[in-house]
């Protein structure tokens, strides 16, 4: 008999729910494992059901995460969490078998955590990408507020004008328009 293989993402926090429907319809967990991704570690839970293996997935679980255990509803499930917890760090609450960091002796924290060179450069340089990202957008939004700026005060000084004796602004129109006129030469020169 061939197995049947099923994986759906999970929401953290339907996973107490899931576990609770799955125990009372007759499922077994026979295993939690965590994958490493840029995004958090995925952890799949896989329940099994006569020839049924369903799997589901909660993605991107970050060291900030507080993952409920489901020991309390499948028991043999205590050496997985443990070690999820042991190997990438993941605060599982609630274990009715915790071993508190000590299920491994192993010599560094969260080992499984640790980014490959490659992983540590290709994030470097998303992140330098995203502050030069940042960097323009904040430009591009300085530059825009300089121009709505020049725009306003433009208007302020035709209502100014639109105001005096007509002659008075003629002459204030043209010492502007020389002014202008300069200032193009002068740039046009460097």
């Amino acid at each position: 008999m061939e197995y049947t293989k099923t994986f759906q993402d999970l929401q953290l926090d339907n996973l107490v729910s899931t576990a609770e429907r799955l125990k009372r319809e007759g499922w077994r967990c026979v295993q939690l494992f965590c994958t490493n991704t840029e995004n958090g570690v995925d952890m799949t839970y896989t329940f099994a059901n006569e020839y049924t293996l369903a799997n589901y997935q909660v993605r991107g679980v970050t060291k900030d995460d507080v993952v409920p255990s489901i020991q309390d509803q499948f028991l043999g499930i205590f050496p997985f969490e443990n070690e999820s917890a042991d190997l990438f760090g993941i605060h599982i609450d609630g274990m009715v078998l915790d071993f508190a960091g000590q299920f491994y002796a192993i010599a560094e924290k969260d080992p499984m955590t640790v980014l490959t060179p490659e992983a540590k450069e290709r994030q470097e340089k998303e992140a330098k990408k995203a502050a030069a990202a940042a960097a323009k957008a904040a430009k591009d939004a300085e530059a825009a507020k300089g121009a709505d700026e020049g725009e306003k005060s433009e208007a302020d000084l035709e209502a100014k004008l639109a105001a005096m004796d007509p002659e008075k602004a003629a002459k204030v129109r043209a010492a502007m328009e020389a002014k202008k006129k300069k200032e193009a030469e002068k740039g046009g020169d460097a």
